[in-house]
């Protein structure tokens, strides 16, 4: 009985947690490329690295660095 019971509970902990994490699981877009040597429009990546580039920043693409 006490067995039953702790498979019971061990069983609906782990669907709880699955779903919970299934919840947390969203697609995101990729990036766009940044164009090199200008202020970024909006967010992008950066170089061979993908380094995210918040707007405003300069991408220098050879070493995938972003400068304000």
């Amino acid at each position: 009985m006490l067995k039953t019971l702790a498979v019971v509970v061990l069983a609906m902990g782990m669907s709880v947690g699955m779903a919970q994490a299934r919840g947390h699981m969203h697609m995101q877009k990729p990036l766009s490329p940044c164009e090199t040597e200008r202020p970024a429009a909006a967010s992008c990546a950066c170089g061979p690295g993908k380094m995210t580039c918040q707007k405003g920043m300069w991408c220098h693409a050879f070493m995938s660095v972003c400068r304000p």
